[in-house]
């Protein structure tokens, strides 16, 4: 990984030409990168580079805080911000095969005690997230296998999804699946954290179908996820 220190920004990234511009929405825009956008907590962006496509994406923060607060963080050193720590646990899980969005760069703009961030990643093409996909289809007994599977090779790399919900998991149009939103994870050997992952996920599914009856999700496409994660 390189990193450039310039005018109280820090961008680091791994690809061989990287231009900090990328970080710059007006130039995106006024070049016509702008493929899309998704709107959370703030706008997510999507752009092509290079006949590739990316996912721009700000630091929010949630909460009450975020409302009074809504994207300044303490800095107490580069390692230590939130993207940072995102982009080296994307490279550190794409070594090891799994499926993540390839992490493209990372910036940290400081003002005084805090700081904001921005991460770069590579976008999943033709994927939705699991409740986009159960609002327009029933998927079958083995696809919900095949997330359990996934789902327990994240864990058996001890890597840790502090916030593995519904919106979360995505397929794309082969039904690959793959997780996304690695802020504020880790890799981590010890502790009850895989039961109470799983345990999350199963609210998070639960709380969609109590806002949308006519989701295609049942407690039976819970025990083959399970039965998936378990052989």
């Amino acid at each position: 990984m390189k990193i450039i220190e310039c005018n109280q920004q820090s961008f680091f990234f791994n690809a061989e030409k990287f231009s900090t511009l990328l970080f710059d929405l007006t130039f995106l825009q006024e070049n016509n990168r702008v493929i899309g956008n998704s709107v959370g907590r703030g706008i997510t962006w999507f752009f092509e580079h290079q006949q590739k496509k990316y996912v721009l994406r700000h630091y929010f923060r949630g909460g009450f805080i975020g409302k009074i607060n809504p994207d300044n963080f303490f800095y107490a050193g580069l390692k230590r911000t939130r993207a940072y720590n995102e982009f080296i646990l994307l490279d550190k899980m794409a070594q090891l095969n799994l499926p993540v969005p390839l992490p493209y760069a990372g910036r940290i703009s400081r003002k005084g005690l805090f700081y904001q961030a921005d991460l770069i990643i590579e976008l999943i093409d033709g994927a939705h997230d699991l409740v986009a996909v159960l609002n327009k289809r029933k998927i079958g007994e083995a696809q919900w296998r095949e997330i359990g599977r996934v789902i327990r090779l994240f864990h058996d790399n001890n890597i840790y999804h502090s916030d593995l919900n519904s919106h979360n998991i995505m397929l794309d149009k082969h039904n690959k699946v793959w997780l996304i939103d690695f802020d504020k994870c880790a890799q981590i050997k010890t502790g009850v954290w895989k039961e109470k992952t799983l345990a999350r996920l199963l609210r998070s599914l639960r709380k969609e179908k109590s806002k949308k009856n006519h989701l295609n999700w049942s407690e039976q496409d819970w025990l083959s996820l399970i039965f998936g994660y378990q052989n």
